[in-house]
C-alpha cells in the first residue's frame, strides 16, 4: 500500500509538471523500466538479543529483486539536463536464527522481502543527442527507505518485526534512448544504476551495505 501510494503520487507530479510546458519543444523526456536490483553485499552475521531470547547467532541475507521506476527528465539544451527519479522495487531477504557461526543446520530460518523505494535528483549529459542512439551518463542524490520485515520463526514459536532507517543516498547512471522512427517522440530505453545505500535496523546491530546495481529496460517518451 505505502509502495502503491507513494508511487501514484510520483506519476501524479510527472505529468503535472508535463502539463505546464508546450507539447512541441522536445525538451521533456519520461521513462518508464520494468528494473532489476542486485545489492553488492549479501549478508550480516551478529550475535544479539531477540525479543527476550537468549543472545544467539543469527544472519540476515539479502537477494536480487525486482520493481519499476519512472524518470522525468528536463534537458536545459541537447546535452545536459536535470532528472526527477523514482524507483521501487524490493530484494529477497532471509533470516537464519542458528547456534554457532558456520553451523550447516541452524535453528530456524525464515524468507521473506524487503521493499523500498528511492526518489532522486541527478543531472544527466547526453554525448549523442542527436544520433540514432542517445548515449547519457549522470549523478544522482535522494533519500533511500525501507519497508519493515516480520520475521516468523515456527520452531520458536516467534514473530517479530525488523524496522530499517531510511537513508541518503547517492550514485551513478548511464543509459540509451533509442527512438523507434526518426521523428517518432517514442522510444525503448535502457540504463544501469549504482546507488551507495545501507540497509540499517533501527536501533539494532544489523547493517548491510547494500549499494545495489540497478539494471532497467523501458519505453520512453519525449515532448
Amino acid at each position: 500500500m505505502k509502495k502503491t501510494a507513494i508511487s501514484a503520487v510520483i506519476i501524479a507530479l510527472m505529468f503535472g509538471v508535463a502539463s505546464l510546458v508546450s507539447a512541441s519543444d522536445d525538451n521533456w523526456i519520461v521513462r518508464g523500466f520494468y528494473v532489476k536490483t542486485w545489492p553488492s553485499t549479501d549478508s550480516y552475521q551478529t550475535e544479539s538479543v531477540l525479543e527476550g531470547l537468549p543472545p544467539i547467532f543469527n544472519e540476515f541475507s539479502v537477494d536480487s529483486g525486482e520493481g519499476f521506476e519512472f524518470d522525468l527528465e528536463y534537458k536545459f539544451n541537447s546535452r545536459v539536463g536535470i532528472a526527477l527519479m523514482g524507483i521501487f522495487t524490493d530484494m529477497e531477504g532471509t533470516f537464519v536464527y542458528g547456534f554457532e557461526p558456520g553451523q550447516q543446520n541452524p535453528l530456524s530460518s525464515d524468507p521473506n522481502t524487503v521493499d523500498f523505494y528511492t526518489i532522486d535528483a541527478g543531472v544527466n549529459y547526453h554525448f549523442t543527442p542527436d544520433s540514432r542512439i542517445d548515449v547519457y551518463v549522470g549523478a544522482f542524490a535522494g533519500v533511500f527507505s525501507y519497508d519493515s520485515v516480520t520475521i516468523y520463526l515456527p520452531e520458536l514459536d516467534r514473530q517479530f518485526k525488523i524496522n530499517f532507517d531510511d537513508q541518503f543516498s547517492y550514485g551513478v547512471n548511464a543509459g540509451l534512448d533509442i527512438p523507434f522512427g526518426a521523428n517518432s517522440p517514442f522510444m525503448a530505453t535502457l540504463a544501469v544504476k549504482y546507488l551507495i545505500s545501507d540497509l540499517k535496523e533501527d536501533g539494532g546491530p544489523r547493517e548491510i551495505a547494500i549499494d545495489p546495481l540497478i539494471g532497467s529496460i523501458g519505453i520512453g517518451f519525449r515532448f
